[in-house]
């Protein structure tokens, strides 16, 4: 008997009793994962920092869970189950007696209350009579009985926040993108502002934070503005490093990646002294205690992999926070004294010779207090998709800045008004301990909650952040079990540092060939491509020493490369493979992971006709073509056309045995059907451990090092030695808190928050794929770009001229400013300002329609586009449009001119042909695509980019010919 009760076909009496409990398990198993996946991702929207490779990890991750049949890293709640309902539904058969076992279950795991469950009862049909009665005749009780009488209150309390939740998360366009950057904005950095300003005087201070806060309002309506004209934010990822790759190339892309790492290693020793200083104050515990506790608590969180932090957390955090700093302003404003509200002390103000002594913290810590700029990204994720105009994504970033002008204000005001500047200039830590003397000892009580959550969860946040980052340089050679339906999804490997010419690898499971799994290889290199098919044995090397001679011998170069992939095969069906993967290159999983398998109320649909074939195929066991032509009474090609939709659908498996296909009838597990031995395992044992390696198998000295815990390790080093230095000044009572933010303000947000939107805002206006509806022209004025740029730059370069004292500080300041002048000349010169013309070829989910657009140097470009049908064409010229009949197009062909003379004439061509899924993300296309510049063809082969294909426009006229996969 086969091991797999679903791996036969049953006939109709025995599907209609089903295995409920089995089965059940199985879905809810199915129901778990895909929920733990949306909420994960629904969680990435706070990380303001994450990258690209640590999101890809954790991907890979949930897709690793639910090849071996564990548990998903993040264990969805039924909180979770309930929001997410319609997202799972499709996963549950239309079977009655599954429904309500599923049903059952659920009831057993969770403490469901039936008001609170709308979506899942709508889901598992639990109000459907006939599921009703299928429940009362598998356990002889209503179906009331899943649902618990009482809940407790900790179960009604996470009803209460989830509902909180769900209004948070559906404000309205405007209001997401103000409250998630000026929560991103107001925080920790705030309590350094009072001693950065004491020795101006309060009211100076509120100057210079009025001009520099709109200075930043300017700033993060560029980067709002840039975003906006990015694709890849509107759909896919809100990775702010990719935006900046695609715009400014791979040297902006560098520098962004230092400045970011520069400013959490230089700001999370910050945040643990603040943090351990106040609380000291508050409770007299060693600052040293409270720095480790922070540390292991941060260490705790990158060991989970995973941070328990919404939308809705984010903006209740900060809310609170922005509260707590209101009523700290009241405090102050009750304890303040005009003598210390009229203190001023300006340079060159009165006769007064310069002091850089008096200046010193103004600049850095003004500009770090501002500095919200890369929540922009998140928010024009969100935004994006709701107003598509960017006016909202604009405003609310804009008005969100001017709000923190205001608050700043009031809190300087407050805070150096009750307290003496002498006793803020020589404070070395926040200026909550100064007031807390001033004002009493409610400001310690206040105080601790802002710390702890102004100060130690942030710290969180540029934890993770580090270690991401670390771990983004890594190599990567911890091997990894995935799951691949046959023909469902595609292993997708490239280097790490991507251009128009590395080498691209496509994997596609093929299904069983005399009992061996088969495989498509896809491989493009340079513009050379070569796809083929293979049967693998149980270790397949691709690449490396012992690597697969087709491909070596087809791309000879691919000798001297130090990339290694290795493939595994764990198990294989019909349906599906379980592969290990290890490789050097950056894998990525394109397409369906959670879908296993038919359904089998699909079964149970099929007509008659199909049926009684499929019933006449289980009876013989496995036919050939012939022997199906002769019971159908036709030819070949008819039976083949025949058995084609049922082989499809997965009711019918094809193998082949001497070149013949041969046919077996089986219940396919397209949607939940049938897992794996091992999974099956796994859900009876939820605690069992994972498969080990072979006893037989050694592992390489890169596994070891560049495993998961050498990775881990490595990774968590950056954050270790900003514990260390926290550590040290703690207990040697050194280091100052409002200076370190200067020096991090001066010099690395200067570079990102005044720098990056001026030229990120100049190359999208040439090079962006969208055209917003809300463009405002001033924004992109010259001399305001070149004012603000110089203003910047200018700061740099004081502050190691005339403001800093310490040759350390001066020389890193003359250092940070040479070199963004140099990262400024070298980007131009390798065409971050060209204009670029930009193809796309959009779709919907559903592939029932579709549009194509085609900008050129930021604006909308008429081309000409000639659609091919079956039957004939259609011609027209135009810059943006609707794809008439898309289901029926063949080749979609945009052809358009450039004035290659003209020095402003466009120098890239970015061709992307996607379709967009109903949660807005981006998958490519099947499809091929020929370029033609001048004389010159590339061909291209979509399935092997991961988003749109960037290419040198290296002639004056170009044509773009996409021809859609199977419509040829």
């Amino acid at each position: 008997m086969s091991p797999d009760p679903f791996d036969r076909l049953f006939d109709r009496e025995e599907l209609l009793e089903g295995l409920p409990a089995r089965r059940a398990n199985a879905l809810l198993f199915l129901i778990e994962s895909r929920t733990a996946h949306l909420v994960a991702r629904s969680r990435r929207v706070t990380e303001t920092f994450l990258t690209e490779a640590a999101a890809q990890e954790r991907e890979l991750a949930f897709l690793e869970a639910f090849a071996l049949g564990r548990d998903p890293p993040l264990r969805p709640t039924i909180q979770d189950l309930e929001r997410h309902s319609h997202e799972w539904a499709a996963l549950v058969p239309r079977n009655p007696r599954v429904q309500a076992a599923v049903g059952r279950r659920l009831g057993q795991k969770y403490a469901l209350s039936r008001e609170a469950v709308p979506g899942v009862r709508g889901a598992l049909g639990l109000d459907e009579p006939e599921v009703k009665q299928a429940f009362e005749r598998l356990y002889r009780e209503p179906v009331e009985t899943i649902f618990a009488v009482r809940t407790g209150i900790a179960d009604r309390l996470r009803w209460v926040w989830s509902a909180l939740a769900a209004r948070l998360e559906s404000l309205p366009p405007f209001w997401t993108a103000y409250s998630l950057t000026l929560t991103e904005t107001v925080g920790a950095t705030i309590l350094a502002l009072p001693i950065a300003l004491a020795a101006v005087g309060p009211l100076p201070g509120v100057a210079i934070l009025i001009v520099l806060g709109l200075v930043n309002v300017l700033t993060v309506a560029f980067l709002a503005e840039a975003i906006s004209r990015s694709g890849t934010i509107r759909y896919g990822s809100a990775f702010f490093g990719r935006v900046v790759a695609d715009y400014l190339g791979r040297g902006g892309s560098l520098v962004l990646t230092f400045g970011l790492f520069a400013l959490c290693v230089l700001v999370l020793p910050v945040f643990y002294i603040g943090f351990a200083r106040t609380l000291e104050d508050a409770t007299s515990v060693p600052a040293a205690a409270w720095v480790a506790f922070l540390f292991l608590i941060g260490l705790y969180n990158l060991r989970r992999e995973s941070l328990n932090s919404t939308i809705a957390s984010a903006l209740v955090v900060g809310a609170v926070n922005i509260l707590l700093i209101v009523t700290l302003s009241l405090l102050g404003f009750a304890h303040a004294r005009s003598d210390n509200l009229l203190y001023e002390r300006v340079p060159f103000v009165a006769g007064r010779p310069f002091e850089s002594s008096i200046v010193g913290l103004v600049f850095g810590v003004v500009l770090a207090a501002y500095f919200g700029h890369m929540s922009v990204a998140l928010c024009g994720q969100l935004v994006l998709r709701r107003d598509t105009s960017a006016r909202s994504l604009i405003r609310g970033c804009a008005a969100a800045q001017a709000t923190a002008v205001l608050l700043y204000c009031t809190f300087v005001l407050a805070v150096n008004g009750a307290v003496a500047p002498q006793a803020l200039t020589h404070e070395t830590g926040t200026a909550l301990a100064p007031l807390a003397h001033a004002a009493g000892p409610a400001v310690h009580v206040l105080g601790s909650v802002f710390a702890i959550l102004g100060l130690g969860m942030v710290s969180i946040t540029f934890s993770r952040a580090l270690f991401g980052l670390t771990l983004e340089r890594l190599p990567s050679a911890s091997p990894v079990v995935l799951a691949l339906p046959r023909r469902a999804a595609r292993l997708r490997f490239e280097r790490r540092r991507r251009s128009h010419d590395s080498l691209r690898l496509g994997l596609v499971y093929l299904g069983l060939e005399d009992g061996e799994p088969r495989f498509r290889l896809d491989v493009e290199r340079a513009g050379r491509t070569q796809r083929s098919e293979a049967t693998a044995a149980a270790r397949w090397p691709l690449l490396g020493v012992d690597g697969d001679p087709a491909l070596l011998e087809r791309f000879p170069d691919l000798r001297d490369d130090d990339d290694h992939l290795e493939l595994e095969i764990a198990e294989a069906d019909e349906q599906s493979v379980r592969l290990r993967v290890t490789s050097s290159l950056r894998l990525a999983y394109e397409g369906a992971w959670d879908v296993i398998g038919l359904g089998l109320a699909d079964v149970l649909a099929l007509p008659d006709s199909q049926t009684e074939l499929v019933g006449w195929i289980a009876r013989r066991g496995e036919v050939g073509l012939d022997e199906l032509a002769g019971h159908t009474g036709g030819d070949a090609d008819a039976a083949r056309a025949l058995v084609a939709p049922l082989v499809e659908r997965g009711v019918v498996s094809e193998t082949r045995r001497d070149r013949e296909p041969r046919y077996a009838a089986r219940v396919a597990t397209r949607r939940g059907g049938r897992l794996s031995a091992q999974v099956w395992e796994a859900l009876a044992a939820p605690d069992a451990s994972a498969p080990q390696p072979s006893p037989g198998r050694r592992r390489r000295l890169p596994e070891v090092f560049l495993g998961r815990r050498g990775r881990f390790a490595i990774a968590t080093a950056p954050v270790a030695a900003a514990f260390v230095a926290a550590e040290w000044m703690a207990v040697t009572h050194s280091g100052s808190f409002a200076g370190i933010i200067d020096f991090v303000g001066a010099l690395v947000v200067s570079l990102l928050a005044g720098i990056f939107p001026v030229l990120l805002l100049v190359s999208s206006r040439r090079k962006g794929e969208h055209v917003p509806a809300a463009i405002y022209r001033k924004l992109g004025n010259p001399l305001l770009l070149g004012g603000i740029y110089l203003l910047f730059l200018a700061g740099v370069f004081l502050h190691g001229v005339i403001i800093w004292d310490s040759p350390l500080k001066r020389g890193a300041a003359l250092l940070a400013g040479v070199a963004i002048v140099a990262m400024t000349v070298t980007i131009a010169r390798r065409g971050a300002f060209m204009p670029r013309v930009n193809v796309e070829l959009r779709a919907r989910d559903d592939k029932t329609a579709a549009t194509f657009a085609v900008t050129a140097d930021g604006r909308p470009a008429e081309s000409d586009v000639r659609l091919e049908y079956q039957g004939g064409e259609q011609r027209l010229r135009a810059a943006a449009g609707e794809i008439p009949a898309f289901p029926l197009l063949r080749r979609a062909i945009l052809a358009g001119q450039c004035d290659g003379a003209d020095p402003a004439a466009a120098r890239e061509l970015k061709v992307w042909a996607h379709a967009v899924t109903p949660d807005h993300d981006s998958q490519t296309l099947a499809a091929h695509v020929d370029v033609r510049l001048g004389n010159d063809t590339r061909h291209l082969d979509l399935n092997l980019f991961p988003g749109p294909v960037l290419l040198p426009l290296t002639h004056a006229s170009w044509e773009v010919d996409i021809t859609l996969a199977n419509r040829r």
